[in-house]
């Protein structure tokens, strides 16, 4: 650090530098030259990022020095209440020693980051058909789908090579499509002709990360034959930034290029696709569709892709177009007869309200025909609905399916009307109404009454969640006591999967459940809905308290700040051991949630002033040995436009 930095460093300028709103224009132009830097590096190397981080230092001491009477105006200007928070921001005090000891182990570690990434093409080994993530999904029941499975298994083995080479399986939320993709993806694997699977979920960072999609797909298509298997590596190896490239890059080192060298095919093979708009952001669900219309046609061996998605306006425009609609072809499931439904949501309801029967003892004909009709009409065409009412009667806490289905029959419990999701809106309604009353039933005492505000706590979280916590890890985030995340959730066994053990990981059965809870048009009741601003604003308000109070520099205790990542011993093992889920978490998502939460919340405006005094290097320099320091960049863009415009609202309150 220069003589010069000196002065405005030591006074903690850094911070108001970053929260000054009449700044913003300089902070954006410093956090572009960062971008900048970390992308030269990805070109040219170390010696490339070592002068643009020099140059953003520079940057930097420029713009310190250019707006400090700027920002010493700007204090007397704003009202009281902003100006408290600028008097807090200005007694930090920044060593200046200590503070170019942790730029250069930034420094290190983004160069360690980059590297790490160079040397592999990530691959998100969870989105695959049969991965872990998704243990409690299944295929068809046999017998149901039968329309729907001729037809694809048709378009699969249809050899003429101008038959289409993308099928849309397109249908309503609910209506059975991660099933049926999931059938097919088992199907092909058994017969040696899957390719590659990718199921995305809204719920898990790399199962919506469009980035991952292709390197996943070109590590699976290597473990279909050896020869292509060297392919893909060489192609890895002759480039290994690949991970790292646009989407259209990606797809011609690791899809392309190696299957037109590929000559090892003996059949068609299948790549599946399931829940296209979960993928986030939109854009990257456009340029997947693209990039298949664009190059499919060019690839000789013989690829089909069979792709799934709800009917969402991002989508059908892109299959719409001249490229893809010359070679796909839409499948759409809720155009299908309801008669032909009905008798699939019929044939599964029989089958497994059967199954329990046995399971519980109840003498049987049960339930009775009255019974399973009246089930299947409120079924209509969605599936979700049956599986979620066989979940509902089966496993509740007393065992007492008898008694759980006749509190889904009660009169009234439907009226027939209103929008397509009615009925699976009813259904989710009593579900979560019957766990409430649950919860009151077993506990009368203020332990009781604190387990039902815990209830909106923890249902509102976990729909919002960016990625899935296990209950340990939630309560910690939340500052919940031990045991009142399985307390809470312990009649909600239908609408979620609560693992067990308090460290399995918790997700939703289905999306719909999502849509569902967090719209008040939809959940009408104001004790079971959850509010995305207030909820986000919890989740905030508790990833910047588990920073202030766990984030700590060198977090792995290595002891030596000028080693590269790759050079630490067993770091794997370190960051597993010594930053835990909820404090990853944290680091990655606060920003995030604190973009959606209310800006009038001043605690949390408190919570992120206290945050760039105390710990935004330390911060820094964890996500540096994570491997996501180009995170930082984002999340101080984000954090600096909410806090901004929550200095604006208190300002306009004051007056």
């Amino acid at each position: 650090m220069t003589a010069q930095a000196e002065k405005p460093l030591r006074a903690g300028l850094g911070q108001k530098f970053l929260m000054n709103k009449e700044n913003a224009s300089i902070v954006n132009q410093l956090n572009t030259d960062l971008h900048r830097a970390i992308q030269e590096f990805m070109m040219k190397g170390g010696a490339a990022t070592e002068a643009a981080v020099e140059e953003t230092l520079q940057s930097v001491q420029a713009g310190f020095s250019a707006t400090r009477d700027d920002i010493r105006t700007a204090r007397t200007e704003l009202s009281n209440e902003v100006a408290g928070v600028s008097e807090q921001v200005y007694r930090t005090q920044l060593g200046v020693q200590e503070l170019s000891q942790h730029m250069r182990t930034w420094s290190d570690n983004v160069a360690a980051s980059l590297a790490d990434d160079r040397q592999r093409a990530e691959a998100a080994a969870l989105a695959r058909y049969d991965s872990q993530s998704r243990q409690d999904a299944h295929g068809c029941l046999e017998g149901t789908r039968k329309k729907v499975l001729e037809a694809i298994h048709d378009w699969i083995n249809n050899d003429d090579p101008d038959s289409p080479r993308i099928l849309w399986l397109c249908g309503l939320a609910g209506i059975g499509k991660s099933t049926i993709a999931h059938t097919i993806a088992e199907g092909a694997d058994a017969d040696r002709r899957l390719g590659a699977s990718f199921f995305f979920s809204r719920d898990e960072a790399d199962r919506r990360n469009p980035q991952l999609v292709y390197p996943t797909i070109a590590s699976q298509l290597a473990r279909l034959d050896h020869e292509l298997k060297k392919l893909v590596a060489a192609a890895v190896e002759k480039d290994q930034d690949v991970g790292t490239l646009v989407m259209k890059k990606q797809f011609e080192k690791l899809i392309s290029e190696p299957l037109a060298t590929w000559r090892g095919t003996k059949g068609t093979i299948v790549i599946v696709m399931d829940a296209l708009d979960e993928c986030s952001p939109e854009a990257g669900a456009e340029e997947i569709l693209i990039r298949w219309g664009s190059e499919l046609p060019k690839i000789q061996v013989p690829l089909k892709v069979l792709i799934t998605s709800r009917p969402e306006f991002h989508i059908r425009r892109k299959f719409q177009s001249l490229s893809l609609r010359t070679i796909s072809q839409p499948y759409i499931l809720h155009n299908i007869e309801n008669s032909v439904v009905k008798e699939d949501i019929e044939l599964f309801l029989r089958h497994r309200l059967t199954q329990i029967a046995e399971e519980y003892g109840i003498q049987t004909p049960w339930p009775s025909e009255l019974a399973l009709r009246t089930l299947i009409e409120r079924a209509g065409i969605l599936f979700i609905f049956a599986s979620t009412a066989v979940k509902f009667i089966q496993n509740g806490r007393r065992k007492d399916p008898e008694t759980r289905l006749k509190l889904l029959l009660k009169e009234g419990a439907s009226t027939g009307g209103g929008s397509q999701y009615h009925d699976v809106d009813t259904l989710y309604m009593q579900v979560l109404e019957y766990a409430i009353a649950a919860n009151e039933e077993e506990d009368f005492d203020d332990a009781g009454r604190q387990l039902h505000e815990a209830f909106n706590i923890v249902l509102g979280a976990i729909v919002l969640l960016r990625d899935p916590l296990s209950s340990r890890s939630l309560e910690s985030l939340l500052s919940l006591d031990g045991g009142t995340t399985q307390r809470v959730l312990i009649h909600l066994h239908s609408v979620l999967i609560v693992p067990e053990s308090a460290d399995g990981e918790i997700r939703l059965l289905h999306p719909s459940f999502h849509d569902f809870v967090t719209n008040p048009g939809r959940c009408q009741d104001s004790r079971l809905h959850a509010d995305p601003p207030e909820n986000h604003g919890r989740l905030a308000e508790g990833c910047l308290n588990v920073l202030l109070k766990e984030l700590r520099h060198d977090p792995c205790q290595v002891g030596n700040y000028w080693l590269d990542n790759i050079e630490i011993p067993n770091l794997p093992e370190r960051l597993q051991e010594l930053i835990p889920s909820y404090l990853r978490y944290a680091c990655h998502h606060f920003a995030f949630h604190l973009s959606h939460a209310s800006p009038e919340q001043r605690s949390l405006a408190d919570l992120v002033v206290k945050f760039c005094d105390d710990q935004i290097l330390a911060w820094v320099e964890t996500l540096s040995l994570l491997g996501e320091v180009d995170n930082a960049i984002l999340s101080l863009q984000l954090m600096q436009d909410w806090y901004q415009v929550s200095g604006m609202v208190f300002t306009r309150n004051y007056d």
